[in-house]
């Protein structure tokens, strides 16, 4: 009788499904809209039966709220102190897109607009914006932070989307020691 592997193995295993369809869900939820998503185009594109997408999430909404959440991109993005967040957020943010090819700053730009989007504007400034508002000292903190997240919006749009000749070409220290002090003059304030 063979063996299905340990216990631990097959939790890693599902946690990678997980984490598989989680991400084909935010690729196509950005790309397509909530309305042209079904559990089955995701399934599809995961390799994994819809079956085994229902287990993991529900429903479709139970799905596009947690492929929405900015959480766990936020709390990275934001793990740093303020003296050094700048920087910290600029290479984070580089490192996300060399690893994964993606944005999540961007994703919110794609899917904001389309239908069923508001559920992921909310979460974008919840979770990211208001809370780097909330950590800013002086005045115009909202501002501040808008401005920062829009930076950053752009460099991942101009890196993924546009794939602009200079930025894209850019060593990633080198953006770094370009773009960090002026995201980092926005967040020491004021403007």
């Amino acid at each position: 009788m063979p063996t299905t592997g340990s216990i631990e193995e097959q939790r890693r295993d599902a946690c990678a499904t997980r984490e598989t369809i989680l991400k084909v869900a935010r690729r196509r939820f950005s790309s397509c809209g909530y309305a042209d998503v079904t559990l089955r185009d995701i399934a599809a594109d995961a390799d994994v039966s819809a079956a085994l997408v229902v287990k993991y999430f529900g429903s479709k909404e139970d799905l596009f709220a947690q492929a929405s959440g900015f959480e766990h991109d936020a709390e990275r993005l934001l793990d740093c102190e303020l003296p050094n967040l700048g920087e910290h957020l600029v290479r984070t943010l580089l490192d996300y897109h060399e690893r994964t090819q993606g944005d999540p700053l961007v994703r919110a730009v794609f899917t904001s607009s389309r239908p069923a989007g508001g559920r992921f504007r909310d979460n974008f400034e919840s979770q990211l914006v208001t809370r780097l508002a909330d950590r800013l000292d002086g005045p115009r903190a909202r501002l501040r932070a808008e401005l920062v997240c829009s930076h950053l919006m752009g460099l991942g749009a101009a890196r993924l989307v546009l794939r602009t000749q200079a930025i894209s070409a850019e060593p990633t220290e080198e953006l770094v020691a370009l773009t960090a002090p002026l995201i980092q003059r926005w967040i020491d304030g004021p403007l």
